[in-house]
């Protein structure tokens, strides 16, 4: 005979509880929960952008990333990060073997934390207060109804939609990478407006270096041109800033070393690795971070952009010595809305690093996967689910569109070309599919790198995504746009041979 599982299986007590739409809130520092599933299937969610994010398996070793330190300190909260206990940020959910679903997730709250095992759940958090949203029912319905919950939180800003202000965007990043020129960028100009973009990103590359928000020489005629010539040919402008770190060399550090975060030993504290070296992090709990960070921020928001990427963004949320007190989620949130108050409502703003749980009513959308790459996979790069690639960059975009209803979701570019890249037109069809899924359509595919027949790809891929068609979630990685199922399950689970169609670095 089935045992009936309710709240009280997971050692809930209700009454004691507010119900809600959908479920109930608890207000408590620390939860423990029993749960009768023993080894099941949990939702891990990651704690920023890039975190590996998916369902998996309590009978596996923990789903992150292994034996790579440099990268953890950017794609993993180091803080809380376990090589023996299954984590997650902000969010899980567990699947029962009635095939029904019983969720936790933290609402209004700092850096929360679940920790789950064959036996219970434990939700915490760095605060002194909580709210813990729960339910239990059809998998589709409890995320819904929790991110119901955050949108319906007091004083939450309306975030703009992509759709509504850049429309579909043309990023140099995945082709030219840092190599960008105003040359480069300029050229595409007339391209992007004949193909139907509604905007040009410039990303990293244009800079003197990151914390040197300045021009390079490669820019000689500044940002403010470019934005102009790309305003008179109808479109927005984007741009990339990392605005919360610095490398060593960034004169704000060699000035100002006393505006970022520091070791317990008074050095400064490395946030994470890139650019072939560590970066370091703004401390927001120092008023001046923020002065200086407002000062920069004014500067580039009145060369003529519409849109900032703002990357890099976890890091003002690493742990360190910080001036004052203040818990570190929170001096992150502080930093954007310094940014958000700096530029007005009217900026697209979209992080990437972006912590997701404490990025809600800020940003009007954010990165929810790793980098793609013009490949399937990389085989080289082990047990590391954060790697450039389709695979990884697909897998965590379709874990999170749940998020939408209170933020966009970048599942990264779509591509089309066919030079410069391991992707077949299967694979590149895929990731256009994911991109109008998401609703939010962006490629990289310069114009001149294009065939006749790959331009009018573009083209119609653009149409459709100006049409705004109805997006339905069939199943977990089952979608259909308007009428035409797209099955994402036979690409990240397939039960037989597909490498026939797709190919890895």
């Amino acid at each position: 005979m089935a045992t009936t599982v309710d709240y009280r299986s997971f050692g809930i007590d209700i009454d004691n509880a507010q119900k809600v739409a959908g479920g109930y809130i608890i207000s408590a520092r620390k939860l423990s929960l029993p749960h009768p599933w023993g080894n099941t299937e949990y939702y891990r969610h990651g704690w920023n952008s890039w975190t590996p994010t998916r369902w998996w398996s309590l009978d596996r070793k923990p789903w992150r990333i292994w034996n790579k330190p440099d990268r953890s300190l950017t794609a993993e909260d180091i803080t809380t990060d376990s090589t023996t206990l299954h984590r997650s940020a902000m969010v899980t959910a567990l699947n029962g073997p009635d095939g029904q679903t019983f969720l936790i997730g933290a609402i209004n709250t700092s850096a929360p934390l679940l920790t789950i095992s064959t036996e219970r759940i434990t939700a915490t958090c760095e605060g002194e207060h909580a709210q813990w949203f729960v339910a239990l029912g059809n998998e589709r319905d409890v995320f819904n109804s929790y991110i119901a919950q955050i949108v319906s939180l007091e004083n939450m800003r309306q975030p703009l939609h992509v759709m509504d202000t850049c429309g579909p965007m043309w990023s140099s990043w995945y082709s030219w990478f840092e190599e960008i020129t105003e040359e480069i960028i300029i050229s595409e100009i007339s391209p992007a407006k004949e193909l139907g973009y509604g905007a040009i990103q410039i990303d990293d590359g244009w800079q003197q270096s990151v914390g040197h928000w300045n021009p390079n020489t490669k820019f000689s005629h500044g940002i403010a041109d470019i934005a102009a010539q790309i305003h008179d040919a109808g479109m927005k402008t984007g741009l990339w800033i990392a605005p919360f770190i610095a490398v060593s060399s960034a004169p704000v550090i060699e000035r100002f070393p006393e505006l970022f975060l520091h070791n317990d030993d008074g050095n400064l504290k490395p946030a994470g690795y890139n650019w072939g070296q560590y970066y370091y992090t703004l401390d927001f709990a120092n008023p001046l971070a923020h002065e200086w960070l407002a000062d920069t921020m004014s500067r580039l928001v009145h060369w003529g952009i519409d849109m900032f990427k703002l990357d890099f963004l976890y890091a003002a949320s690493i742990s360190g010595q910080r001036t004052g007190d203040m818990l570190r989620e929170d001096a992150y949130r502080k930093g954007l809305e310094t940014i958000r108050n700096t530029v007005g409502d009217d900026v697209y703003l979209l992080g990437s690093g972006a912590v997701i749980n404490a990025s809600f009513g800020v940003l009007d959308g954010i990165r929810v996967s790793p980098d793609t790459a013009p490949y399937w996979d990389n085989v080289e790069r082990v047990n590391d689910p954060s790697g450039p690639s389709v695979l990884n960059a697909l897998r965590n975009s379709l874990s999170r569109t749940w998020l939408k209803a209170a933020i966009d979701c970048d599942p990264d570019v779509a591509y089309f070309r066919t030079r410069g890249s391991l992707l077949s037109p299967e694979i590149n069809t895929l990731t256009g599919q994911a991109s109008l899924i998401c609703e939010f359509p962006q490629s990289s595919c310069p114009s001149t790198w294009l065939t006749d027949r790959e331009k009018e790809a573009v083209r119609q891929w653009i149409n459709r995504a100006r049409q705004r068609p109805k997006i339905q979630q069939i199943s977990r990685y089952e979608y259909t746009i308007d009428q035409d199922l797209v099955r994402f399950g036979d690409y990240l689970h397939p039960t037989g041979r597909i490498s026939d169609r797709l190919l890895v670095k």
